[in-house]
């Protein structure tokens, strides 16, 4: 791992830490775990992505990363998926969708709409994340597949430096 992966993966592991912390609250607004979860996960990428040089400044990385998971042989071992390819390459497939509405929850990329940090539409603010009800958030943690996108998280997290 170069400096700069280890940078981007210190920030991002700073982040993902406060996000665990914020679940657990029921008093927070979910903004505000979302917000960790969005930064987090971008930074991760942004991590992955300074291995082959300087990494585009695009809010756009976590799903390229996501992809990008499923040709990691060393953390589809170090979580569990050795000799599970097929289980493996599904688990990633379904993750996609989940990770796409997180990487969207970057204001940049939906400046009118929902988004965690900023009142919105911009020219006439209507909504404070702090009060708005986030689908994506009880779907993190109400579904299936919403907790399985977590555990895997939580995973990727755990080991990420053996396969940055």
């Amino acid at each position: 791992m170069n400096e700069h992966q280890r940078l981007f993966l210190v920030q991002a592991k700073s982040d993902y830490q406060v996000f665990g912390i914020l679940r657990y609250e029921p008093k927070v607004a979910a903004c505000h775990p979302l917000h960790y979860l969005q930064t987090a996960t971008e930074l991760l990428a942004k991590a992955r992505a300074w291995k082959q040089g300087p990494a585009t400044l695009s809010h756009k990385a976590f799903v390229r990363f996501l992809r990008g998971l499923s040709t990691s042989h060393q953390l589809q071992r170090d979580l569990g998926f050795e000799g599970k390819n097929e289980s493996w390459q599904h688990l990633i497939r379904k993750s996609i969708p989940l990770g796409e509405r997180i990487e969207r929850l970057a204001p940049a990329l939906n400046p009118d709409g929902p988004n965690p940090e900023y009142p919105w539409p911009r020219a006439n603010p209507a909504y404070a994340p702090a009060e708005y009800h986030f689908d994506l958030w009880d779907e993190l943690q109400g579904s299936a597949d919403g907790r399985q996108f977590v555990k895997l998280l939580d995973g990727v997290f755990r080991n990420a430096v053996a396969f940055l």
